[in-house]
């Protein structure tokens, strides 16, 4: 689909060079060997790495605004792990004042998406490929996924399966 803001994650895997200090938050098991060789990479700087559960939480939450409290100029974030906890932590990150380049988003394989039912405004995690349906479990709308991506609310668009037969 050329109209899409489902991330082009190949796209976005660029992260400003002159990065002094780096801190990889990795999420779950799933993305430590390329935590790993990501550490390893970083030859020459001063990186930290911090190992969270595979979803996003309050305690990765927590562990982010702290590390962007004390940053410095030339400070950078890794992201890694499932798409939803990666969404999530890019999401915070700007809202914690970082930019774009200051972010390397770094997905492993995962079939769980974030989903934003619009017409509950909830999220909820689900099993659930693109143009596929799930249902809201705060509303109980049979929705289907569309191929928009909030990054703000580091969600999929869910809408009612009948949106556009309703009156």
């Amino acid at each position: 689909m050329g109209t899409t803001s489902v991330p082009r994650w190949d796209e976005e895997r660029r992260i400003a060079g002159e990065g002094r200090y780096v801190t990889v938050l990795s999420f779950g098991d799933a993305a430590l060997d390329q935590a790993r060789s990501l550490v390893s990479s970083f030859e020459g700087r001063r990186v930290d790495w911090i190992r969270l559960p595979e979803e996003w939480g309050d305690t990765a939450a927590q562990i982010l605004e702290r590390q962007a409290s004390v940053a410095r100029v030339g400070w950078r974030l890794v992201l890694v792990g499932p798409e939803a906890a990666v969404l999530a932590g890019r999401s915070a990150a700007v809202a914690a004042g970082l930019l774009d380049d200051e972010i390397l988003p770094l997905p492993v394989e995962s079939a769980t998406r974030t989903v934003y039912c619009a017409h509950c405004h909830s999220t909820h995690l689900a099993a659930v490929a693109i143009g596929q349906g799930t249902t809201c479990p705060a509303c109980a709308s049979e929705l289907v996924v569309y191929h928009h991506v909030s990054r703000l609310h580091a969600a999929y668009l869910g809408f009612a399966v009948d949106a556009e037969e309703r009156r």
